[in-house]
Order: structure tokens, then C-alpha cells, then sequence
């Protein structure tokens, strides 16, 4: 909420006379812990702080559900908690835009949940699990998936991020096929695509036995990654 008629006593002195603006933050629904912000110093010259979307729904595969660990160590569980949003993970094992996972649905499965739920801010992963379709049939049910989400949750802003693969620094060329998708379909709809790299490159320490999953260190490590881009991309403050 923005309130443009506060004034601050003589504590700072700004060059230019004239009312300040500070950006806060709803609350978070009732059942989720008050987050309390602490209102940031604006300088005359600095420009508004991004304010935290209040309802958050993320939606991807097993990296994202946290596979074979505590749902509180997923990593959108835990940039939630770092982010100080109301964030609701629907994520499924073996799940992906073409390929059904362990709930026996694709993405699309999940429309109707992201409707009920209208989140101000929907992150969705492209996945690994879509590796080796036909790349015609990745774009398209992609490119349906997101518009179907679009229409679902109209005021939400979609962002959607880049393939995570494994430790091994050899990325497989069918992640540039999911990422290119997801990118193209994201835009069309006038969201945002972040590419987070590969933050579990070249750490085999970071992954379960079946190097596949990551482990805490490894979902630590890829919500570290994901926030900083989200913040760089100027989604979250």
C-alpha cells in the first residue's frame, strides 16, 4: 500500500522539498504467519521498491516438489519463507508439459487449482521430464498449457524459468528445446522468462544417489539461485 502523505520528521534532510513515498506490503492471508516490514528510506532520487506479491502458486516437477525429501525443503517452500509470501507449490514427480507424472496429469492438470487459487505471481519450471518428446509437441502443448494458465488467472503475472538439469556440466541439448518453449509461450502472454542457469553444475555432492534429485544442499542451492534472478528481473523486491 502506498501512502503518499507521510512525512518524516527532520531526521533526514533531502535536497529537494517534498512529500516521500513508501512502498509496504499487505498482509499475508490468515492462514499463513504476519509477515512485519519494516518501511525502506526512499532517497529523492531512488526509485520505488518492488512490493512483494501477496499470493504466490509455483508449478513443476520433482526438483520443484522437493523428491524424497521434507516439503518444507523444496525450494519454492523455502523462497517463500525467505520472500515472506503466502506461496503454494504445486509441484508432481515425473511431471512435465507433455509428459504426465505421478498425479497422472501434465501441467495442464493443474489449471483449474491455479484458477481457485488466482495467485498474484505464478512461477512455472519448464522440465527434464520432457526431454526426448518431439519438440513440435513440446512448443505446442507449452504454448496451450500457459495459455490455458493465462486465462485461468488473468491479473497473475506468469514467469517462467529456464530447464535445471543435473550436476554434470554437460547440459543436454533438449534443455535449450524445454527453455526455448517456455520462454516463447511466457512471452506471447506477456510474462516474464528468467534462465537460472545450471546451479547444481558441477556439484555431484549437492545430488541423492539416484543423481538425479538434489538434495537440501542442492534445493538450497537452486532457491538461492532463483531468488537472486527473481530479484534481478525485478519480480520480487
Amino acid at each position: 500500500m502506498t501512502n503518499g502523505r507521510r512525512r518524516w520528521p527532520l531526521l533526514l534532510t533531502i535536497a529537494a522539498a517534498g512529500l516521500l513515498t513508501f512502498t509496504g506490503c499487505a498482509a499475508a492471508p490468515e492462514s499463513s504467519p504476519t509477515p512485519t516490514f519494516i518501511d525502506p528510506l526512499v532517497h529523492a532520487t531512488a526509485q520505488p521498491p518492488t512490493p512483494a506479491p501477496a499470493r504466490v502458486v509455483s508449478l513443476g516437477d520433482s526438483l520443484m516438489s522437493g523428491y524424497n525429501l521434507p516439503p518444507e525443503e523444496a525450494w519454492p517452500v523455502l523462497l517463500g519463507a525467505r520472500a515472506r509470501v503466502d506461496l503454494t507449490n504445486l509441484a508432481c514427480p515425473g511431471m512435465g508439459f507433455v509428459v504426465q507424472g505421478n498425479c497422472g496429469t501434465s501441467y495442464a492438470g493443474f489449471v483449474p487449482a491455479v484458477a481457485a487459487l488466482q495467485p498474484q505471481l505464478l512461477i512455472v519450471e519448464s522440465s527434464s521430464n520432457d526431454f526426448w518428446e518431439d519438440g513440435d509437441e513440446i512448443r505446442s502443448d507449452t504454448a496451450d498449457t500457459v495459455d490455458q494458465l493465462h486465462a485461468a488467472a488473468p491479473d497473475a503475472r506468469i514467469v517462467g524459468l529456464s530447464t535445471i538439469w543435473n550436476d554434470d556440466p554437460d547440459v543436454p541439448d533438449d534443455t535449450a528445446v524445454t527453455s526455448d518453449a517456455l520462454r516463447d509461450a511466457v512471452q506471447a502472454v506477456g510474462g516474464t522468462f528468467v534462465d537460472v542457469g545450471q546451479p547444481l553444475a558441477g556439484h555431484p555432492e549437492w545430488m541423492q544417489g539416484d543423481d538425479v534429485h538434489p538434495t537440501q544442499r542442492g534445493q538450497r542451492a537452486i532457491e538461492q539461485t532463483v531468488m537472486s534472478a527473481l530479484q534481478d528481473a525485478g519480480v520480487l523486491p
